[in-house]
């Protein structure tokens, strides 16, 4: 529909059915047109409308011709200005005791304008680049603000380490995507209720799909009684939803699902019975003033929205940095691009890439063709022990097609084989990885070695058995992990994302826990996809390791590692 004649429209029926919400409006349109007309699209004209002071909306979301409201009680004055965004004042990172590399020193010195993407594969010295690459932009500026954002929590701690350890104070803020999306909305004013987590998402799709079948009729994406398994794939699909940044029906109806997977066969028409409960879901948002968990970037979009404004320009930072930007979500980016008021420079390697996620450049406005791309090579962390068994984790790997892929080189520096730690069943596998633990590392003090497994669950299990050893233990994710000076800390596979140890135990690797355990619940056809994932996974947790890596697990071994030559690894 024409954006003219939607805003006559809007501005009558706002009038005939006041105070009405957005959704309600666009059921009225749609019925009375014909034609699917999106909430989102309802939404922006009411909001244009507002700022020309035609409409108004009050706190339930509902909208009237302006003046019709009973006055609200007024918020107190804010000065954006003058919000303080939680940041901490850190120390700049060019340590006297870094050598770098001409390639490195080369990324390091570019001119800080546009966009920049740094590539390199596990060990190349992204992370330090980068944050090399902030020191000499501010030192040789000498004014100007610095904003690096990280994936998780146990990076953005990190970070925060390293800058702390150099010798140059200035202020860059460190935060995750979601601390940055939180603090701006706060600074903004916007009443934030917080984060839905996974299970408040279920728990609420139930209750949305019961409210869709009383509108629309059953349909077989709605009867979870007869497949509970559905539950776990609406959470996902909303997740993908929001990561893809899918705004209207019509996007929704012609996007390819890349990383959906065939589990739940989906057709146009189910997209229709999809996109209805997703409306639910944010529009029962809306009303609580919570933003999903996995869409920090349509809060900020949502604050924004309401106030009528772009990003203003106290809340944006002269130079940006992102590490590990093959894990951020299309929508992300979408977000993150307009931070900057001079440079984006981000690090990112697709072997690293631990989520189905995708993007591409061109689709977030970046652009990094020719110079403004930059490959790191080698690896300057891990052995060449380590990177030969590793690297046979990515032959065939799905990712290893993409433009974008930095094949890993073999490394110089030369250290143990790796090991592997083979037991009759799960049980006796634990233990003598346990016992083998101990005897290993129970003198060490400042050396630091990661314990770690594939579910969360295991955690306190693998702490207690380690403990009653006499081995001192700390059980850790987020934030403390990338806090770790040194001792063993036991925490999962996916938490190793972007730090380094000394040591690396991997342990549950009997192959019916892993894959097994992850593919039993899909089909066939989308076990391709789940084990050049998995695979990706094992690479990240492999290459943390800067002298040395255990593999621990039962027979049948994972089979990952079936193909590495007898002659890569000490089997104890």
């Amino acid at each position: 529909m024409d954006r003219a004649v939607l805003q006559k429209q809007l501005l009558k029926l706002v009038g005939l059915h006041a105070p009405i919400k957005a959704r309600s409006l666009a059921k009225i349109l749609a019925d009375e047109f014909g034609k699917h007309v999106d909430r989102s699209d309802v939404n922006s004209v009411l909001y244009a409308l507002k700022a020309e002071r035609k409409v108004e909306v009050n706190a339930g979301y509902e909208w009237s011709i302006y003046g019709q409201l009973v006055a609200e009680k007024s918020r107190s004055d804010r000065n954006v200005a003058e919000v303080k965004l939680d940041m901490e004042a850190e120390e700049r990172v060019v340590s006297p005791e870094i050598i770098f590399t001409p390639d490195q020193q080369a990324v390091i010195n570019l001119d800080p304008v546009d966009h920049l993407l740094i590539r390199g594969q596990a060990g190349s010295g992204k992370t330090t680049v980068l944050a090399a690459r902030a020191g000499r932009i501010l030192s040789a500026m000498n004014k100007g603000s610095l904003l690096f954002l990280t994936y998780n929590s146990a990076l953005s701690a990190y970070v925060k380490k390293t800058f702390k350890k150099s010798g140059m104070k200035s202020s860059i803020a460190v935060q995750t995507f979601h601390e940055w999306s939180r603090n701006c909305v706060k600074a903004l004013g916007f009443e934030f209720g917080g984060w839905v987590d996974d299970k408040a998402r279920s728990q609420k799709i139930l209750q949305l799909i019961d409210v869709a079948i009383d509108e629309l009729g059953n349909h077989r994406l709605y009867d979870l009684k007869q497949s509970p398994e559905l539950l776990t794939w609406w959470g996902d699909e909303i997740a993908w939803l929001f990561g893809q940044h899918l705004m209207r029906l019509d996007d929704y109806l012609s996007v390819e699902r890349t990383g959906r997977g065939t589990s739940v066969r989906v057709s146009q028409e189910d997209r229709r019975f999809v996109w209805y409960v997703f409306e639910l879901y944010e529009e029962w948002l809306e009303d609580t003033r919570q933003a999903d968990y996995d869409n920090p970037a349509g809060l900020i979009l949502r604050a924004l929205q309401e106030e009528g404004k772009n990003l203003p320009d106290e809340l944006r930072f002269d130079h940006v940095m992102i590490d590990e930007v093959q894990d951020f979500d299309k929508s992300w980016l979408l977000v993150a691009v307009k931070i900057p008021r001079v440079s984006l420079s981000m690090a990112g390697d697709l072997a690293q890439k631990i989520y189905k996620r995708s993007f591409s450049w061109s689709s977030v406005g970046i652009q990094v063709q020719g110079g403004r791309s930059r490959r790191l090579p080698a690896s300057h962390r891990t052995t060449k022990q380590i990177m030969d068994v590793a690297a046979h984790l990515l032959i065939n790997n799905d990712v290893t097609d993409s433009t974008d892929y930095t094949a890993p080189e073999r490394p110089v520096k030369s250290g143990d084989k790796v090991k592997m730690i083979v037991g009759a069943n799960p049980k006796d596998a634990y233990d003598k990885g346990y016992d083998w633990i101990f005897e290993q590392f129970k003198r060490l003090r400042s050396t630091t070695v990661a314990v770690v497994l594939p579910f969360s669950r295991q955690m306190y299990p693998a702490k207690m058995a380690l403990e009653k050893r006499g081995l001192k233990v700390q059980s850790v994710k987020g934030a403390g992990l990338g806090g770790v000076d040194g001792g063993v800390v036991v925490t999962t596979f996916h938490q190793l994302k972007g730090l380094e140890f000394d040591h690396v135990v991997i342990m549950g690797l009997h192959d019916a826990q892993y894959p097994c355990r992850l593919l039993e619940r899909l089909p066939q056809e989308d076990h391709s996809e789940e084990i050049s994932l998995m695979k990706r996974v094992l690479y990240v947790a492999m290459t943390r390791a800067k002298k040395s890596v255990s593999l621990v697990g039962s027979k049948p071994f994972c089979r990952f590692f079936d193909g590495v030559p007898a002659n890569l690894i000490d089997e104890i």
